[in-house]
C-alpha cells in the first residue's frame, strides 16, 4: 500500500539518553536489562503514537453533512482551497443532502489550533478517491489575468469551529489552522 508522507518537525531524541547509552558503563545485568527496557519502551510508544498513524482524508461535502457531531474536532479536508483579498477558505460544489454551505473559512490562530503531528501521512489511494470525488463536482476558478494560484486543491489539516448566525450563512464553519504549513498543496492533473 503506497503512503504519502509530509514530515512537518522532526524532534530528535533528547540528549539524555545518547548520555545514557554513550558515556554511562553498562557492566550488570539488571542494568543493561533497564536500559534495553527503556528503550524498547521510548521506541515502541514513538510507533504506536497517534501521530503517526495515519490521517483519514474527509472531504467538505461529507464534513458538512455530519457538522455538528465534527464541532471541535482535528480533520483533514479536501478541497477547493481558495484565496483572495478578503480571506481564504476551502470549499466544495455539488454538496447533496447539506443543511449549510459546503465551505469553511479559514482561520490562522496558533493558540487555538491542533498541533501537527511529525508526520502527515495519507494512504495515497484513499487520498487519489477523496481528491477525484471532489473534482468530479468541483471546478478551480478561471481567472482572465493568467494567474491560477488563488484557487487550488489543498488537504488542510486544522480545528472545526462551528459558526452562528449570520456568520454561518456564507460559511458553515471556521477551520482553525496553527500556520500556512497545515495546507498541503496537491498536484493539479
Amino acid at each position: 500500500m503506497q503512503k504519502v508522507r509530509v514530515w512537518c518537525n522532526r524532534r530528535p531524541l533528547p540528549a539524555s539518553l545518547f548520555l545514557v547509552i554513550t558515556v554511562l558503563p553498562v557492566t550488570t545485568r539488571v542494568y543493561r536489562f533497564v536500559v534495553r527496557f527503556a528503550l524498547a519502551a521510548l521506541l515502541g510508544s514513538a510507533a504506536l503514537s497517534p501521530a503517526d498513524r495515519d490521517i483519514a482524508p474527509m472531504s467538505v461535502c461529507d464534513l458538512v453533512r455530519d457538522l455538528p457531531s465534527r464541532d471541535g474536532q482535528t480533520v483533514a479536508l479536501v478541497g477547493r482551497y481558495s484565496y483572495r483579498s478578503t480571506g481564504r477558505w476551502v470549499a466544495e460544489q455539488g454538496c447533496q443532502g447539506t443543511s449549510g454551505p459546503p465551505a469553511l473559512w479559514v482561520v490562522e490562530n496558533p493558540s487555538e489550533a491542533p498541533k501537527a503531528p511529525d508526520v502527515f501521512e495519507f494512504v495515497a489511494a484513499e487520498l487519489d478517491k477523496k481528491l477525484a470525488e471532489v473534482q468530479a463536482h468541483t471546478t478551480l476558478g478561471k481567472f482572465r489575468f493568467g494567474v491560477s494560484d488563488f484557487d487550488r486543491w489543498a488537504v488542510i489539516y486544522g480545528k472545526v469551529e462551528l459558526r452562528k448566525g449570520d456568520d454561518a450563512k456564507q460559511y458553515a464553519a471556521n477551520l482553525i489552522i496553527r500556520s500556512n504549513a497545515m495546507i498541503i498543496y496537491l498536484p493539479r492533473p
